[in-house]
């Protein structure tokens, strides 16, 4: 009986706990869910990593630039959570080809899912993730572009990145 009763409290004291880390997600600013294997959104906290990691996400793909933020704080935040980490720094007002390439093809390794996908303000993400829509997934660029304005694409030089990156890439974008 006295053992119930403890167990009992325990559980009533780790429930907001475990609650806190299962959501710390979702309380990331921008968070998306794409679907149930992709993630974006803005910078996470340390504990909204822990709680990336305790929904079973696999992978970080941050796309900042390290002297934006403490990339290796996070990356090692990350690395101790179990997940696996990639960092692909782009320049809002520069990104290259060569970054869009690698996005698409840690993107396309199966074994990264389920992954979360973040930058600063999801503005980086959005025009990322647009691209792989349109060169890999076959979307047309309206509807890349509608759903990478809901995840956070604001600028329009990543926009026009986006679209150009596309439409050389693909039979698909216009």
């Amino acid at each position: 009986m006295r053992a119930r009763r403890y167990g009992t409290i325990l559980i009533s004291l780790l429930a907001p706990v475990v609650a806190a880390v299962a959501f710390a997600a979702v309380e990331i600013e921008k968070f998306h869910r794409v679907d149930d294997r992709v993630s974006t959104g803005a910078q996470p906290t340390v504990a909204q990593i822990a709680g990336l990691a305790g929904e079973g996400f696999r992978t970080v793909i941050n796309l900042r630039e390290p002297v934006e933020h403490e990339a290796a704080a996070e990356e090692a935040a990350v690395r101790d959570l179990g997940m696996d980490y990639v960092n692909i720094p782009v320049c809002t007002t520069d990104p290259k080809d060569a970054q869009a390439d690698a996005f698409l093809k840690i993107t396309a390794d199966p074994r990264i899912y389920p992954v979360f996908i973040h930058c600063g303000t999801a503005n980086r993400v959005a025009a990322f993730w647009m691209i792989r829509r349109i060169v890999v997934e076959g979307w047309s660029p309206e509807d890349a572009e509608k759903e990478a304005r809901e995840i956070g694409l604001k600028s329009a030089v990543m926009r026009d990145f986006a679209l150009d990156y596309a439409r050389r890439h693909s039979n698909k974008a216009s």
